[in-house]
């Protein structure tokens, strides 16, 4: 097995408010599959295909908590990376996202809070595959100094 990736390294110094960053997810078997294993949320919505067609939907509506796991790669290994710790989130789902999807995360570095080293960001999940706005929402993040 290969070593896993670097995080990006981000300085709280480094980072101006109004700092765009962006990142593209898809929501892979694999990924399915791994929040399955991991969380067992088995709703009808989420695994059954004839199901989720009868209550409206395209198909089987991928498990939104999957942002939440992309916004945590995204600040621990993309923006700001190393240093970043997040303190608090508010995701707003807006449309459902499937298998297959590709989702952009967008970030703005909105406010920085200098007496905690702590950044806030504003941020948006753009389905592509879709084109529409899968979510927004907001998340503290604190960023350690490190040597």
């Amino acid at each position: 097995m290969s070593a896993p990736p670097l995080p990006n390294d981000h300085r709280y110094e480094n980072i101006v408010v109004g700092m765009k960053v962006r990142h593209e997810y898809t929501i892979t078997t694999a990924v399915y599959d791994s929040f399955l294993n991991a969380f067992r949320d088995y709703s009808p919505v989420h695994v059954d295909e004839a199901y989720a067609q009868k209550s409206g939907f395209a198909g089987k509506v991928m498990h939104g908590a999957m942002l939440n796991g992309f916004l945590s790669h995204f600040v621990g290994m993309i923006f700001p990376g190393k240093p970043g710790l997040l303190l608090a989130v508010d995701l707003r789902f807006s449309q459902p996202s499937f298998l297959g999807d590709v989702l952009q995360l967008e970030a703005v570095a909105g406010q920085k809070l200098d007496s905690q080293n702590v950044i806030v960001l504003d941020f948006t999940f753009q389905n592509l595959t879709q084109k529409h706005l899968a979510a927004r929402g907001r998340a503290q993040v604190k960023l350690r100094n490190e040597s």
